[in-house]
Parts: C-alpha cells; sequence; structure tokens
C-alpha cells in the first residue's frame, strides 16, 4: 500500500509537531483513493488535546466530529474519499507501533462495529526539521503490513 502526504499535509504535521513538542499527539487521515492500493492524505486532523510524554489517547467525540465535517465536504462519496486510518507521533521514540499501539489497531480494525476494510497507523516524529514517517496497514485478517509512505514536501 502506498500513501501519499501532500505538501500542505506535511506542513500541517510539521508545525504541530513543533508546538507538541515532547508530547505525543495525533488524530485521524481522510483521503482519496488514486488506485487499488494507492491514498492521498487530504485531511489530517489534529486532536485539540495533547497526549503526554509516552501516550495518547483519541479524543472520540472530536474524532467523530472531524469525520462528519471530511464526509460532508466530499459529499459521502465514499468509494472515492474516506477514513485512511490513525497517525500519532513518538517525539522520543522510535516511528514504529508499540505493543499497545498494535493492539488498539487490530482490536478496531476486529470489532464488528468497524465498517472499513483495514486502516492504517502512521507513527511520526521530528528529527531536526525533518518529519520523519513509519507507516502500518491493519486488516481483520492478518498481521500489520508496511506501508510506503511519500512525503510530497515542496
Amino acid at each position: 500500500m502506498k500513501l501519499r502526504l501532500p505538501s500542505e499535509q506535511v506542513r500541517l504535521l510539521r508545525t504541530a509537531l513543533e508546538r507538541a513538542s515532547r508530547n505525543e499527539i495525533g488524530g485521524q487521515m481522510y483521503g482519496e483513493q488514486l488506485a487499488p492500493s494507492d491514498f492521498r492524505v487530504m485531511d489530517l486532523t489534529i486532536q485539540r488535546r495533547p497526549g503526554t510524554f509516552a501516550r495518547f489517547v483519541v479524543d472520540l467525540v472530536q474524532a467523530a466530529r472531524d469525520a462528519l465535517r471530511f464526509f460532508e465536504r466530499t459529499e459521502h462519496r465514499y468509494t472515492r474519499f474516506n477514513y485512511i486510518g490513525e497517525w500519532h507521533s513518538h517525539p522520543s521514540f522510535a516511528v514504529h507501533p508499540s505493543s499497545t499501539d498494535a493492539a488498539s489497531m487490530q482490536a478496531m480494525v476486529r470489532d464488528s462495529g468497524f465498517r472499513g476494510n483495514f486502516a492504517v497507523l502512521m507513527i511520526v516524529r521530528l528529527d531536526e526539521a525533518n518529519v520523519m514517517c513509519g507507516g502500518w496497514l491493519f486488516d481483520p485478517r492478518g498481521q500489520p503490513q508496511p506501508v510506503t509512505i511519500e512525503l510530497l514536501d515542496e
């Protein structure tokens, strides 16, 4: 799977990471399917409430509001525009999911209420001024698979 982050999303991410400093932050990713297994992130939400040095917890109320705004803006054309997954930062750790991260994503995609076929988890951090990313695909049927992330930072 390939995930493309346009320059405006990379800039938004960099600014949020700078503001959060050593605290973890995160949000959701919504985007457009360009081709099978090829997605462009159109909306990278940023949760208002940050985490701590080593933990980030999703605010479900804000996440639901952000999702509604995205789906209204894209006129509910779910086959082309949809939820891609979650992102959060590891400012003090590697851009790799912790065991808690992986368990949370697996539980989400295996939940009977989950309406998608998959969810991507992107872990990010700043290394000097550079945004570093790691991505993993979670689906109900298998183990996490790596995702290629292309930063289109101009």
